[in-house]
């Protein structure tokens, strides 16, 4: 387990929600299969997973098989509709033996939702399970019990265009006011300092929890514990108020017409040298470099800085989960697959395929991966889970993506939008 100062100085966040309703609808059929005897008998196991954790798993699967002489039955399906799809899966009995599911509490099919009524085997005394980070441990737990496993993890990083920064002498910058600095430094040469593409607000989220993963929880890690109990509220918390006045001061240094601009012209206006920085996760890295002749070669990266301490920037990180449908007759053999899994080279053959950070442990090799320039933050234990995670519902996320829109296009204020979001946080888990 990571044991970075701040995590040593603070306790682990823990979490409490209210479970969430099933919705049964009458959806059509996908890919979507759970074969095998109702008795358990079967050497067939049921996967039901996202597209991208498909493809990293699909030589995994291969592995297994040959080794424990069963077969996969593999389906997947995109975010939205796995999501709806697993809901009625799970309410209907009909889930797979292992499935994906949300961190945290951010979806109906997140691991703290399912987990609270458990429809999530208990996974706590798998060996892996004390090998997990703090941030991300608390969004695989219902209560005390761990019901979910980290195959791997994104980032929110800060690509900048090396040759740009070269012609205008710039640093990479460390604190806010380096990064206010070098922002000024492009808008004089004529460049745009941050490439910023915020059509339908998806892009918006990630500047608020990268600044939040400073600002926020790395000062409070039990404040979302303390909003769930009703004791504080991001209206009354000043360390979002900071987050959106923040933000808000980046803003003046996006794209013009940034809410207008979709993200892949925002990035080719990086790749071009037309603009400085923009902000992504991780996985969009392979797109990002598309753009550029020299593909890799042209962007560096680092985590954005959100105070005036270099030490204590925070990187965002989103795992990427499975968990073992806890009505399925094979639930010992789910288990023992998510085992396998946790092997160390089967979580770097994972995390190579897809280009993410290792689900488990600390990168082995940091020369081959394209986070190169941001793990020494993972090894040191200085990630934060995207803050949406331990919100109480997804609806809470929407409204910061409609209202952040509203923010800076000078329709409300700050104040006006922390309000908007905690009425719609004390509506709760759906």
């Amino acid at each position: 387990m990571s044991t970075s100062v701040r995590a040593r100085r603070r306790p682990r966040v823990r979490v409490a929600l209210a479970a969430a309703v099933a919705a049964v609808l009458a959806l059509p059929s996908c890919g979507f299969v759970r074969s095998g005897d109702e008795a358990g008998k079967s050497t067939t196991l049921s996967s039901y997973t996202s597209p991208e954790q498909n493809t990293g798993l699909k030589e995994l699967y291969a592995a297994y098989e040959k080794q424990e002489g069963v077969t996969f039955d593999a389906s997947h399906a995109a975010a939205e509709e796995l999501n709806q799809q697993l809901r009625v899966q799970l309410t209907s009995g009909t889930a797979a033996d292992v499935i994906r599911v949300s961190p945290g509490y951010s979806s109906p099919v997140s691991a703290g939702v399912l987990g609270q009524t458990d429809e999530l085997a208990d996974l706590s005394d798998s060996a892996w399970a004390d090998r997990l980070d703090d941030s991300t441990a608390v969004l695989a737990q219902a209560g005390d019990r761990t019901v979910a496993y980290p195959v791997g993890r994104n980032a929110i990083v800060a690509a900048y265009n090396k040759e740009v920064f070269a012609e205008l002498d710039l640093e990479v910058p460390t604190t806010w006011s380096e990064l206010l600095d070098a922002c000024e430094a492009l808008k004089k040469a004529g460049k745009t300092p941050i490439a910023a593409g915020l059509v339908e607000g998806i892009y918006l989220q990630f500047y608020v929890y990268a600044l939040a993963g400073t600002l926020v929880h790395a000062e409070q890690p039990d404040l979302d514990e303390r909003m769930r109990a009703g004791k504080t509220s991001f209206a009354k918390e000043p360390a979002w108020t900071e987050v959106f006045d923040k933000l808000t001061k980046l803003s003046e240094y996006f794209t013009p017409h940034a809410l207008g601009t979709p993200p892949d012209q925002a990035q080719q206006e990086l790749a071009r040298g037309k603009a400085g920085i923009t902000l992504l996760v991780s996985a969009g890295l392979p797109q990002l470099y598309d753009y550029a002749p020299d593909g890799a070669e042209t962007f560096g990266l680092f985590a954005l800085p959100a105070d005036e301490d270099p030490g204590a920037t925070m990187l965002p990180t989103a795992p990427d989960f499975l968990a073992v449908n806890a009505a399925s007759p094979r639930v010992a053999q789910a288990k023992k697959f998510l085992d396998f899994l946790s092997r160390p080279k089967n979580v770097d053959r994972y995390a190579k395929t897809l280009g993410v950070l290792p689900g488990l442990g600390k990168t082995p090799d940091a020369k081959d991966s394209p986070l190169a320039e941001v793990l020494p933050l993972v090894e040191e234990g200085r990630t934060a889970p995207y803050a949406n995670y331990l919100w109480s519902n997804g609806d809470t996320q929407q409204t910061l993506l409609q209202s952040g829109q509203q923010l800076l296009d000078g329709k409300i204020d700050v104040p006006e939008l922390l309000r908007k979001m905690d009425k719609q946080y004390a509506k709760g888990a759906p």
